[in-house]
């Protein structure tokens, strides 16, 4: 992987993969709700929405309709701490996704009929949410673990927030944000490095900041206590969903921890959730995630079940098992998280993910390009150490069958 910085202090990442014939291009942006204000809740992705709609070269519809006669996928995403765009494209169309994305995130044009149009778009997409029982027990359960952190609020942000949304509201967040020092542009595939630095030079390297960086209210989560419960109940549900979580400090290299107690836990039939609790017959299901976030990080466990009170004694066993497991164990699930983040970059898209990712959230390439490293120095007394936080009360949430 190459590494370049333009002079509006724009990264660019190159990785060409002569194994491969298409080509990723993404460009990552450090705007998501985590950088959002109580006034205006949800303008991150409502921004994503309407930068589909026009640039200063082209109409509504035409990249979209250029990325498909060309062969390949356009999409972008919202998160927490960020978002990005991407174009995937057979190497026969070259770099053409540089300039389209360019104009795409570089020259937006914003307007008030565009920002009218999206609203129904988005306040449906929120009715559909509040309609799903699992994405309203999710943001229930980030609402209840964090205190002070902005991921107790739901990324698509309140009805009431988007209505009031206008131009001037878009325009502000975008110009606060959307800076060349905020943003990556990373290519992954069959390409020629030279040609493609020449590209994002063309179209990216006159980029700049439309307004000063406004002062940015994100509190970090300083209380790590997680304890509490609490129950939702809907008509949809069928069976009960058992939710467990843990707070802890905000991402960084030594997130590799948490990947390798994922993997101790999860990760295919020889796990210990499965091992103890789906194959003896106590759960449908099972899950446990790290999600590495800034401003403080959580661990989850899932469980669907109908024996719910027979399946948390056993997860609580199992949980205390893994503050005691063996060095075998630990290096067996370290080995496991090897072969699978192998297998995951071989893909040219999931490389693109990765390395925006660290560059532009964690602002650490080495979260990407040291992983292999880091892994392999993970070290078995440290990693007993960084899972002590299982001893801990965690929040429980339970989704439950029947009316609110």
């Amino acid at each position: 992987m190459r590494k370049f910085v333009l002079k509006n202090g724009l990264r660019v990442y190159l990785k060409e993969r002569r194994d491969l014939n298409s080509i990723s291009v993404n460009v990552w942006v450090k705007a998501g709700a985590s950088y959002e204000r109580e006034d205006n809740r949800g303008v991150a992705h409502f921004l994503e929405h309407v930068l589909f709609n026009e640039s200063s070269k082209y109409k509504r519809g035409e990249i979209d309709r250029i990325v498909e006669e060309l062969g390949g996928e356009i999409n972008a995403a919202t998160s927490y701490d960020y978002t990005y765009y991407y174009i995937n494209l057979p190497s026969s169309a070259g770099l053409r996704a540089v300039e389209l994305l360019s104009q795409l995130v570089c020259h937006p044009v914003i307007t008030d009929h565009s920002v009218e149009k999206e609203k129904p778009i988005v306040l449906e997409e929120i009715s559909r949410s509040r309609d799903n029982p699992q994405e309203l027990f999710a943001e229930k359960f980030m609402e209840e673990l964090y205190e002070r952190a902005p991921y107790r609020y739901p990324i698509l942000g309140f009805p009431e927030t988007v209505k009031t949304f206008t131009k001037e509201t878009l325009t502000e967040f975008y110009k606060s944000l959307y800076r060349p020092e905020r943003m990556s542009v990373v290519i992954v595939g069959n390409f020629d490095t030279g040609r493609a630095l020449e590209e994002v030079e063309e179209h990216f390297g006159s980029f700049t900041a439309g307004g000063s960086l406004q002062p940015l209210n994100s509190p970090k989560e300083e209380n790590l206590s997680s304890s509490g419960s609490f129950k939702l109940t809907h008509p949809a549900v069928s069976v009960p969903y058992v939710y467990l979580g843990w707070k802890l400090p905000p991402c960084s290299r030594d997130d590799v921890y948490y990947e390798i107690l994922d993997s101790l836990l999860s990760s295919g039939r020889s796990s210990l959730l499965y091992r103890y609790l789906r194959e003896r017959g106590l759960v449908y299901a099972a899950y446990s995630n790290y999600q590495n976030l800034l401003f403080g990080s959580n661990y989850t466990v899932l469980v669907i079940t109908e024996r719910v009170d027979e399946a948390l004694k056993e997860l609580r066993e199992l949980l205390t098992h893994v503050l005691s497991i063996s060095n075998d164990e630990f290096e067996f699930a370290k080995s496991k998280l090897l072969k699978g983040e192998l297998f995951g970059r071989e893909s040219g898209e999931a490389e693109a993910d990765a390395i925006g990712f660290a560059s532009t959230v964690i602002e650490d390439e080495g979260y990407y390009t040291q992983f292999f490293e880091d892994l392999k120095s993970a070290d078995y007394s440290e990693f007993l150490k960084r899972v002590e936080f299982l001893k801990e009360e965690p929040l429980v949430g339970l989704l439950l069958p029947g009316t609110p």
